[in-house]
């Protein structure tokens, strides 16, 4: 006959008192967060509560869900570096976070399910669809680089159309008069807000005339679909047949991120054409690719860690004021001046 695990038999395991085992099981002051996730992952571990339901909400108390798709952590330095700082502050306040890699965000995680988290902090783009069905359990639900504009939620995010008109007005600044947006507006929320702050620079500090000249002005000059998933394939050869399909070279290019930059100049220089003396490339994000590579990317600076820090805090305080308004935590960006542009006469 299988033996029923008790709380003297936890205590024993760690060899402390079974009053602290009861304190930690009963969600209740008088043990420290150190000492209560021992005995809440111990109690996990020997099958404690899968015959003591009603100790489910101690156990949940110190999980949190974290959803990241595959492809974006295997192939993101940035969404590598938010994960980081959302471990980083949740061991601060004693959470544990149980990662849900996908390749596609559509079944729910058991831990969900189950109600074993007390939180669910989601990173990168993830359907209004999924996101209505996350909710429907009830679970307090934190956004990083991603918002809905169909859900009410909270959102941690980098000011995109600032970082990337600030970047386009440097260009402007420099003598770049034909310039160029490289990236997918389809592919995520983040890409058309940077594509927006372009946009924005070029109607207010080139002269255009004519209502339709910003529009065929943008289209003249760049590559605005159909690009991302080559960028992560690190596939070339595509790269440069959707420069080859460009109306017109332009002087210089406003990527959707760095590792778009970084592909678009491998491809540039492929066609023999020199960065920046020919064409000039900025990127946006500020990874570690943009001083890997030659020359030296300059980037927009986003607060990465910061943003799994703030998006912990955020679920933290959320937890404790679950009918208050949902927010939009928009965080600064700065313009990060290297090697990849020159100053035109």
């Amino acid at each position: 006959m299988k033996h029923r695990v008790t709380m003297k038999d936890i205590a024993e395991q760690l060899n402390v008192s079974i009053n602290a085992v009861s304190l930690a099981l009963n969600d209740k002051t008088g043990v420290g967060k150190e000492t209560r996730n021992l005995i809440l992952n111990k109690a996990e571990e020997m099958g404690y509560f899968l015959e003591k339901t009603k100790y489910k909400k101690s156990l949940s108390s110190k999980n949190i869900c974290l959803l990241i798709k595959t492809q974006y952590f295997r192939n993101s330095d940035f969404y590598a570096k938010v994960l980081l700082g959302v471990e980083e502050e949740a061991k601060k306040h004693g959470y544990e976070i149980l990662v849900n890699f996908t390749d596609q965000l559509s079944s729910i995680p058991d831990c969900v399910k189950e109600s074993r988290v007390c939180g669910i902090i989601s990173i990168g783009r993830i359907s209004d669809e999924y996101l209505i069905a996350l909710k429907k359990h009830r679970i307090p639900i934190i956004l990083v680089d991603h918002s809905s504009l169909v859900e009410p939620i909270d959102c941690i995010l980098s000011n995109n159309k600032l970082g990337s008109y600030r970047i386009t007005s440097l260009l402007i600044s420099n003598g770049y008069r034909k310039i160029g947006f490289f990236g997918d507006l389809n592919y995520s929320m983040s890409i058309k807000e940077r594509f927006f702050g372009y946009l924005e620079a070029i109607r207010n500090l080139i002269p255009l005339t004519g209502f339709d000249a910003a529009s065929r002005y943008i289209l003249k000059y760049s590559v605005l679909g159909n690009v991302e998933q080559f960028v992560i394939e690190h596939n070339i050869s595509k790269i440069i047949d959707q420069i080859k399909q460009i109306r017109q070279l332009p002087e210089a290019f406003v990527c959707s991120n760095d590792e778009a930059a970084v592909q678009l100049i491998h491809a540039l220089q492929q066609l023999k054409y020199q960065v920046p003396e020919d064409i000039a490339v900025v990127g946006f994000d500020n990874t570690e690719l943009s001083t890997a590579i030659s020359p030296r990317l300059t980037t927009v600076n986003v607060h990465k860690e910061f943003m799994g820090q703030a998006a912990v805090q955020r679920l933290k305080w959320r937890i404790d004021h679950i009918n208050e308004p949902f927010e939009n935590i928009v965080l600064n960006v700065e313009v990060v001046e290297r090697d990849s542009i020159l100053k035109r006469s």
